[in-house]
């Protein structure tokens, strides 16, 4: 193969590269403007959340129940930590549980 050839090839996949990494940092950007916090679904409506914190060093997560009762919403998570929780349903039973950065989602602002 050419000289030439090898050196187009090479550039036109650099320039592919660097356009769509900026493209996905642009977009990254924008998600994370109308990120509103984080939340953890719950398996049924609670009344009240007794213990919210972080696993490794148990300091404590501001955190409230949803609307629906369904979640808590935590304002200050800090991205990629465990959670530890304790809650108390509607029903009077009472749910102790720790839930990984993979199952604790995004509040992302509605269009």
């Amino acid at each position: 193969m050419p000289m030439r050839s090898i050196l187009f090839i090479s550039l036109f996949f650099f320039t592919a590269v660097t356009y769509s990494h900026a493209q996905n940092t642009a977009n990254d950007s924008l998600l994370s403007n109308k990120i509103h916090g984080y939340e953890i679904h719950l398996k049924q409506p609670a009344k009240e959340i007794r213990l919210l914190m972080y696993e490794r060093n148990f300091l404590p997560v501001h955190g409230k129940l949803s609307d629906d009762h369904k979640s808590i919403i935590m304002d200050d998570y800090q991205v990629g930590s465990k959670v530890h929780v304790r809650v108390i349903y509607e029903d009077g039973t009472a749910d102790e549980f720790v839930r990984s950065p993979c199952y604790i989602d995004p509040v992302i602002e509605a269009l």
